[in-house]
């Protein structure tokens, strides 16, 4: 098995194409010919220059980021937001792109919240907001793969996604990342 680490607007055309067999994929995602089946959510994060003026908050609400400029993935109607925010004019492909336009002051943006843990950025703040759709990861493969081994490893995830949901929980973050902090105490 090969892992790869692929942008989100690539999934779809790799998956049906077959330089892909299976991806763990976010939604929304063009399901077109794709066999997709849901795993877990988590919370989004608003993601703000640190010197925003609620950078440092301890949460949020769609309201209280009304009307800031959205740098944003895709299509403005995939917002997860009930009211649109108005577009940054910057489209981005992931999340390293993400972080370097929200550092330049260029609009805020939503990730889901284990973004925080995989990218920390001194000159970014990641602040919950409570009411904001949650992010869905599934799992997809084109609708006509017929691999007997991409079959299986579809069916094996499947049947551990109970397990896999505690991908999207808050406190194992918090413990992974303090166990990691008492590791490296120890190493010093």
């Amino acid at each position: 098995m090969d892992v790869r680490r692929i942008e989100q607007d690539d999934q779809a055309p790799m998956l049906l194409d077959g330089r892909i067999d299976i991806g763990y994929v976010r939604l929304p995602i063009d399901e077109t010919g794709l066999r997709v089946a849901p795993l877990y959510t988590e919370p989004r994060v608003a993601v703000l220059p640190a010197g925003h003026p609620l950078a440092g908050k301890d949460q949020l609400t769609e309201a209280d980021l009304a009307g800031e400029p959205l740098i944003w993935h895709g299509d403005p109607n995939t917002q997860p937001t009930r009211r649109p925010h108005p577009a940054s004019g910057y489209r981005v492909r992931g999340v390293d792109e993400t972080l370097e336009h929200v550092v330049g002051g260029r609009g805020i943006s939503f990730l889901p919240r284990s973004a925080t843990v995989f990218y920390s950025h001194p000159d970014v703040a990641y602040v919950p907001v409570l009411d904001l759709a949650p992010d869905q990861v599934c799992l997809a493969m084109a609708a006509s793969n017929a691999s007997p081994l991409a079959e299986d490893f579809f069916a094996a995830v499947l049947s551990t996604a109970e397990i896999t949901a505690e991908c999207g929980n808050y406190e194992m973050w918090q413990l992974g990342g303090e166990a990691a902090a008492r590791e490296d105490a120890l190493v010093e």
